[in-house]
């Protein structure tokens, strides 16, 4: 498989799993005309459907889908023991004899199923009713149609609900408090970035002449033998 096919799988398994809550195993509701197609190309159903969805897969069909091919005479023998093969839905119609297409429609918008037919008023009534996926073959290739336009409107109308709802269930804002606007840093004067001249300091003996004097004084050391000399003089 392309890569760019691989990712557009993905990407429409993930919308049916987030929007409808499809799981693994995904569950395949089979009829006869894919069995039949599948007969006809020699596709074995198992393996090509199970490697293309890369995913757990329950193979499932009904009792009316089973009944409808008896009927239809021993060229569809074949067919008939493939459908016997997978897992049997027990449906509500056993005593009715309806057609397996009209069984599938009572079914599949009840359950997640992947409805795999070749009918194309089957894949159209498919089309019109939201969240139900398509499977089919083109020649020997399985496709997983893309959602329908009906599948995509009703969630998107679903979305707006929930945004509505969710609207409702705001809490009223408080009331906005008045904000104080910071004050912006502004240049500095540039004449603050001057130095500071220093102030000449005056000289404290200048207003106070006293010191002054005390400090101009000076006592002159007499010699000793000076000093005995005087006092013999006198």
């Amino acid at each position: 498989m392309k890569v760019k096919r691989r990712n557009k799988l993905l990407k429409y398994l993930e919308f049916y799993k987030l929007n409808y809550g499809f799981r693994q195993p995904y569950q395949v509701l089979i009829d006869a005309t894919f069995c039949h197609h599948a007969l006809s190309k020699k596709i074995k159903i198992n393996d090509q459907i199970t490697n293309y969805l890369d995913a757990e897969v329950k193979f499932i069909t009904t009792r009316c889908c089973i009944m409808e091919t008896e009927s239809l005479g021993p060229t569809f023998s074949k067919t008939t023991f493939v459908l016997k093969s997978f897992a049997i839905h027990r449906c509500s119609h056993s005593e009715d004899k309806i057609s397996g297409s009209q069984c599938i429609k009572t079914l599949a918008p009840q359950s997640r199923y992947i409805v795999a037919t070749q009918d194309k008023s089957l894949q159209n009534w498919c089309r019109r009713h939201p969240g139900q996926p398509v499977l089919y073959f083109h020649g020997v290739t399985p496709v997983f149609e893309a959602p329908s336009d009906a599948t995509k409107t009703s969630v998107n109308i679903q979305m707006e609900k929930q945004l509505n709802n969710l609207g409702t269930l705001k809490v009223e804002p408080k009331e906005a408090q008045p904000v104080k606007k910071k004050r912006k840093k502004k240049n500095p004067n540039p004449l603050s970035c001057l130095k500071k001249k220093r102030k000449p300091q005056l000289n404290p003996t200048a207003n106070n002449p006293e010191k002054s004097e005390k400090k101009k004084r000076r006592r002159i050391k007499i010699p000793q033998h000076v000093k005995e000399e005087l006092k013999l003089s006198s």
